[in-house]
This record gives C-alpha cells, structure tokens and sequence, in this order.
C-alpha cells in the first residue's frame, strides 16, 4: 500500500528547486535490538503529555487535538493513555520507521484545509501554539501499529511543505521494530501515541535518534 498526500504551492515550488529530492529518502539506521520500543524518527521531544478519556490530546501551550479525528474509533484504544510529540527540523533527517514489532491494522489520510499550512517550527522557536493548528489544518496520515500486546498510533504532521507525506507498508504484514515505511517532506511533526502510561527514557526538549529506546 502506497499513500501520498497531494502537492501543495510550496511542495511545487521546493520540488522544482529540487530540494524536496533529498528528503524522499531512505538510509540504514543502527536499531537498540533490546527495546521494546524506538524512536520512529530523528527528531527533538517537543512535549511529552497525556491523552484523557475522551481521547483528547492537551498540547504544550493547552491547546486541544481529538484522536477520533485522526484515528477514528481506534481512539478508544488510548484512552488514558500518553504520547510524545517529535518535531524534525530540516536538518534531521526525514523519513520514519516502525517503532516496534507488529503489524498496521489502520490507515487515515487527511490532504489539509488551509492554502497555506501552518509552520509547526514557529511553535517551537518563539513559543506560541501552532501544532493544534496545524494537526486541523495541514496535512497528515495517522497508522496505527497492533504490537502483540499493545496499540501505537503513530501520526505523522505536515508542516510548511505539507506535500507528500507519504506511506507505504503493507497492513496485515508483520513488521519487525526499524522497518523503513515512510517520509516527510521539509519540516513536519510525529505523535507517538500508547494506550497506557508509559515511562519514557527521554526527555522533553532532548534530541532524539531513529531505533533509539524511547520506553524503559
């Protein structure tokens, strides 16, 4: 199953410029073959937070995201559960693998609202609150990964160059932990989401690697 989202003015415009090219990439990773669960991405832990009984997300700066409009009915699956919140710059590398072993049993793409996309990195470096916007606005595509003994939602976030996010496992096929299965273009956001508490061993505002441990 392949899945992109559609192109946008400023994937046209990056892609003719030709510096979309080197985003749509995959490279070998080192994997902590002892962990449960790995960081699905190269990133920095924008914030660490819970999900409460309705399946709603509090961002950062208190602004609210509703799973069921990312995920569906798979929402019910983490309630009371928490989530970290990745935001890759342009210099992190951006593609994304499976963050432990399982097999994908959802898919929802959302193609965006707004003509212009909300900038998730401006939250980041002058504090005000553009993720929530940018979850109802840009474009993303949420999958979610049935481990053996739990759920992972992971939602992956346009940020200015929504163009093609983009997918392309298989569902019902296993997948061992580090296995390749998407990429960003320039600048975006991955929500790691669990159905249960969990104790991270990163922390917020701390740079994170792809296949490292995330969960003690």
């Amino acid at each position: 199953m392949i899945i992109s989202t559609k192109n946008t003015l400023f994937g046209k415009l990056f892609d003719s410029l030709g510096i979309n090219k080197s985003f749509h990439k995959y490279e070998p990773i080192d994997i902590d073959s002892e962990a449960s669960v790995i960081s699905p991405v190269e990133a920095r832990v924008a914030h660490i937070g819970e999900i409460n009984q309705e399946g709603i997300i509090t961002s950062k700066n208190n602004r609210i995201v509703n799973l069921r409009d990312l995920i569906g009915n798979y929402a019910n699956h983490f309630s009371e559960g928490t989530y970290i919140n990745f935001y890759l710059s342009p210099l992190n590398k951006h593609f994304w693998v499976t963050p432990c072993n399982g097999q994908f049993v959802y898919t929802q793409k959302n193609e965006g609202k707004s003509f212009f996309s909300a900038f998730v990195g401006l939250e980041n470096m002058f504090g005000i609150e553009m993720f929530s916007k940018a979850v109802k606005k840009n474009a993303s595509i949420s999958s979610v990964l049935q481990a053996k003994d739990f759920m992972v939602a992971m939602i992956a976030v346009g940020s200015i160059n929504v163009n093609r996010i983009h997918v392309d496992y298989e569902e019902k096929k296993q997948y061992n932990a580090g296995v390749p299965c998407g990429y960003f273009s320039l600048g975006s956001s991955m929500l790691l989401c669990f159905p249960t508490s969990q104790e991270f061993l990163v922390k917020e505002g701390a740079p994170v690697k792809i296949g490292e441990r995330i969960v003690k």
